[in-house]
């Protein structure tokens, strides 16, 4: 029986289908999220709500709510709902639908020879099961950094490798977060920057095999910059002051040594916005760049700090990849000739 979720709310649960009730309401949150029904900040039904117009369990939903919270895909407000979460897994999730577009052509196809949804899932689940026994499995790779201005990092890696990964956060490993370090002690490789190498180090395991890579200030940013006359005040302004001492530091290692660089916090900036004015030039962080926007009479000074990655460090990283998925391959072949 198929059991119908609102309008509102496009979901449903098949009581015959050969996956269970909380995993089939997951997967469909999931789906909304990955094609874009659902988006960050959109809120979704209450826990009653929900398991009254599927007729489940109240315990049903609120495990499959506190489920996505967990796994970074919803976030609870006390007192306001449950929220689509703007995090690195949902942005992650977004990147799976066009897996989910194949999926849909393969049902397609499987709805002309008269196979039903539960069946097209479990003939789908055998296929998978299947074809994984004789491959090795996918390298398990995360990504550690800090929360702040780690998004556009982690993405230009993502780009260079070609492969999933998994963004975990330092400051929940610092923490010893049981999920995040389970999480960091089963990767295959640890990959993070070489600011950042010596701390993740220290968590990881001794075997593990931890690759940094360097982030360098965009030619473009440099070259601005550099035009500047020698001696002129620049700020650096990022959500914390101490990463704006790390964009500063990567100026001066890309040779930038003729102007005076002036860290500053946004905090620091919000209780003293005159500060602005003093300047020759303000070099911003993508998250502050608004804010910093609306109190410079002068745009065309504002610069965002655009970053490259360093090619030699995306060069051992692909190395590594390919010789270690290589290593992988030979194993497989040996248990299953």
């Amino acid at each position: 029986m198929v059991i119908p979720a609102p309008v509102w709310f496009p979901i449903i649960v098949d009581t015959s289908a050969p996956i269970t009730i909380n995993a089939q309401i997951v997967e469909q949150i999931k789906l909304l999220i990955a094609i874009g029904e659902l988006q960050p900040s959109n809120a979704l039904p209450t826990v009653t709500q929900l398991a009254k117009h599927l007729g489940v369990n109240h315990n049903t939903i609120a495990a499959v709510y506190n489920y996505l919270i967990e796994s970074g895909y919803l976030i609870a407000q006390r007192g306001k709902g449950t929220f689509v979460a703007n995090s690195q897994a949902v942005e992650n999730l977004v990147t799976y639908k066009q897996l989910y577009n194949l999926l849909g052509q393969a049902f397609n196809a499987a709805t002309i020879i008269g196979l039903s949804p539960s069946e097209f899932g479990g003939a789908a689940y055998a296929q998978a099961v299947m074809v994984n026994r004789h491959q090795p499995a996918a390298l398990k790779l995360v990504f550690v950094e800090c929360l702040q201005h780690s998004a556009d990092v982690y993405k230009a890696i993502q780009t260079e490798i070609k492969k999933h990964l998994l963004f975990l956060e330092l400051e929940d490993l610092k923490a010893k977060q049981p999920k995040a370090l389970k999480e960091l002690l089963a990767a295959d490789i640890v990959i993070t920057t070489v600011q950042h190498l010596w701390e993740v180090t220290q968590i990881a395991e001794s075997e593990q095999e931890v690759i940094g890579v360097d982030i360098k200030p965009d030619l473009q940013l440099l070259t601005q910059i550099s035009s500047l006359p020698r001696n002129a005040l620049i700020l650096l302004i990022c959500q914390e002051e101490s990463r704006s001492e790390d964009m500063k530091n990567m100026l001066q290692k890309a040779g930038v040594s003729h102007i005076n660089f002036q860290p500053l916090g946004l905090q620091q900036l919000q209780q003293n916005p005159q500060v602005l004015e003093q300047a020759e030039a303000v070099c911003v962080s993508k998250e502050v760049e608004d804010y910093v926007r609306q109190y410079s009479s002068l745009l065309s000074r504002v610069m965002v700090f655009n970053f490259s990655l360093n090619e030699t460090n995306v060069s051992v990283l692909k190395a590594r990849l390919s010789a270690i998925q290589l290593a992988k391959s030979h194993l497989s072949i040996a248990a299953h000739p």
